[in-house]
């Protein structure tokens, strides 16, 4: 895919199309890494990792489970 520069102030950038926003999972808070490389530019997406849950928030997850489908996972358990 070519693609033109597009002139952003003094500085100069490029549009990424719809679809390929859209493939990546791209929005206009997404990072991005730029590595030069001898014959062009790596680009990179930074994601940041899923917030892991704490042990009270799988705790509380778990208990209303428990709470709602208690009774039918016993029956399927005999």
């Amino acid at each position: 895919m070519k693609k033109n520069l597009t002139a952003i102030g003094g500085s100069l950038g490029f549009i990424i199309d719809k679809p390929i926003a859209e493939l990546y999972k791209l929005d206009r808070n997404t990072q991005i890494e730029v590595i030069p490389k001898e014959d062009g530019l790596n680009i990179r997406f930074l994601r940041e990792k899923a917030p892991r849950a704490s042990d009270e928030e799988v705790t509380k997850a778990a208990g209303d489970v428990n709470k709602r489908y208690g009774k039918m996972m016993k029956n399927l358990a005999k």
